[in-house]
């Protein structure tokens, strides 16, 4: 009896062994086919023209397609467009499409699906969040279907515009945000229902990587599209996890992510050094076309063009680069980057005090007098900054009060107009037209509530003009006159402090990922 019960348990253990073997053996396996991304906050949905949050475009861009790849140095490259071609006249866009882009379903993807995607975003019906996006193009949102945008074949779209317009504008501030929807799957339903359906709990699309499953808020998983067009990925499965911006180091470091996202998940300053020591970790401190600014309220009599003229020389900009920064970012004078294509070195006023203290004297500042500095809480560098604001503007004769809020609050006392200077970024875009609606007169965003249409007029003409240096013309122009009205003082360029495992390779481009879209189908996984 002894015999047999030392059996039975001998061929127990063999049997729980050979399990514990098999599902640790798996989960290795599996697991060295993953890539883990993480992301600081999470997606607020799934529908592609629903949304402005830039965490929803990281698991957007994974499902769906767009035309093209956009690159942070201001050219692009093909994606589910192969060939792109502008009229003469610059009014009509005819885009050529991969014959073998699929959707998950295995259905192939063709023109049809790009009008149909262009009438949802367009549709008064509809109403989408992103609408706006396709505002260029003649017959926007006039009817449901007006949208002058046709499939010539099955592989060719024409789109029409409104009026003469860069191609560069189009693809880098519109068509960056348009991702393609499937028509056999969406194109029966009524559009003013269209947000209720089952589809958008498991969207089907032709981008790289399939979706699988989800904990709200907390994660989301995928595998590989392996026949994506583009190029098929190596790796088998891509995990996206919420992951809050201290403890994205320790992650790295534990191998429990894999990669971070880029310019929506990037290390904080105070885990630089550590990150650079850490053999398992690549770290690169990417310059980046974002950057933080202080809006003046245009509108206040006491503030002139000659005292925003000395606030803006009287900041100390290399201070918060090099203090708040530690170096990892560029002071800023205008919204574009001296590595920019559209810099105009005349923004550069410098830091002087002296001078400043002069236009003061000169315009008659009351000293006594206390400016509102309103300031978002949440981003510390940009509260730190505010203090040394306040010094280097106590010094020349200006005190400010600063009040603090979160960002929605903050924002609408911009836009209320209930503030002297305030604190807001950006996230800039190798095209010069980025910023320009922030300075019409009668926009929600005229933060800096200017009434003077020139500054406004001025790079709305640059985004009418077609070669670089007509463009270049009004835009040195544009950012001469930002410096004579100065509606903001611009303030500094932050690096993106990146990382990712070696275990993952060719991640050569992480700049781009500032303009919401990653070449994951590139990624490998080398060990």
């Amino acid at each position: 009896m002894k015999g047999r019960s030392f059996v039975r348990k001998a061929l127990l253990f063999v049997l729980v062994l050979s399990m514990i073997t098999s599902v640790t053996g798996a989960t290795l396996a599996n697991g060295n086919q993953t890539i883990t991304m993480a992301m600081v906050a999470a997606w607020d949905n799934l529908i592609p023209f629903d949304t402005t949050s830039s965490y929803s475009d990281v698991v957007l861009d994974l499902i769906f397609d767009k035309l093209v790849y956009l690159k942070q140095n201001g050219t692009y490259e093909p994606r589910l467009a192969t060939a792109w071609e502008m009229s003469e006249d610059n009014t009509v866009l005819t885009v050529t499409l991969n014959e073998n882009a699929k959707w998950h379903d295995g259905e192939p993807v063709t023109a049809h699906d790009v009008v149909f995607s262009m009438q949802i975003y367009s549709s008064p019906t509809v109403a989408a969040v992103r609408q706006n996006n396709v505002s260029p193009f003649a017959g926007f949102a006039e009817t449901d279907d007006s949208i002058q945008v046709r499939a010539l074949d099955d592989h060719t779209v024409e789109f029409t515009l409104a009026q003469p317009t860069n191609i560069d504008f189009l693809f880098f501030t519109k068509l960056r945000d348009i991702y393609i929807m499937p028509k056999h799957l969406l194109g029966d339903l009524p559009l003013e229902s269209i947000r209720e359906s089952d589809y958008w709990r498991s969207p089907i699309g032709s981008g790289p990587a399939i979706y699988q499953s989800q904990i709200s808020g907390e994660r989301m998983e995928f595998k590989a599209n392996k026949d994506y067009h583009v190029k098929s990925p190596s790796w088998d499965r891509f995990v996206l996890r919420v992951v809050a911006t201290p403890n994205l180091l320790s992650g790295l470091m534990n191998n429990e992510i894999d990669v971070l996202a880029g310019n929506i998940a990037a290390l904080q300053l105070s885990d630089w050094d550590m990150a650079q020591r850490q053999s398992n970790l690549v770290t690169e401190s990417t310059p980046t076309v974002g950057y933080q600014y202080m809006a003046i309220n245009t509108s206040k009599e006491y503030l002139t063009p000659g005292v925003r003229q000395a606030i803006n020389m009287a900041i100390n900009r290399e201070a918060i680069v090099q203090g708040l920064l530690r170096g990892q970012g560029e002071a800023a004078f205008g919204p574009f980057s001296k590595d920019h294509l559209y810099y105009n070195d005349v923004v550069n006023v410098g830091f002087n005090p002296e001078e400043a203290k002069k236009i003061l004297a000169e315009e008659g500042w009351d000293s006594s007098r206390e400016l509102i500095f309103s300031v978002p809480t949440g981003n510390t560098v940009r509260e730190m900054s505010a203090v040394i604001i306040q010094q280097n503007l106590l010094e020349i004769g200006i005190k400010t009060r600063i009040v603090s809020a979160d960002f929605a609050t903050h924002l609408n006392r911009v836009r209320e107009s209930n503030y002297d200077l305030g604190l807001i970024g950006s996230g800039g875009s190798p095209d010069p037209s980025e910023a320009v609606i922030n300075f019409k007169p009668d926009h929600i965003n005229n933060f800096a509530q200017l009434s003077d249409w020139s500054i406004y007029n001025t790079g709305s003409a640059g985004e009418q003009a077609f070669s670089f240096e007509d463009r270049k013309e009004h835009y040195d122009k544009y950012q001469e006159l930002l410096v004579e009205q100065v509606p903001f003082s611009f303030l500094y360029f932050a690096n993106n402090l990146f990382a990712h495992n070696t275990r993952v390779g060719n991640i050569v481009d992480s700049e781009d990922y500032s303009q919401l879209n990653r070449d994951v189908w590139n990624w490998t996984i080398v060990k």
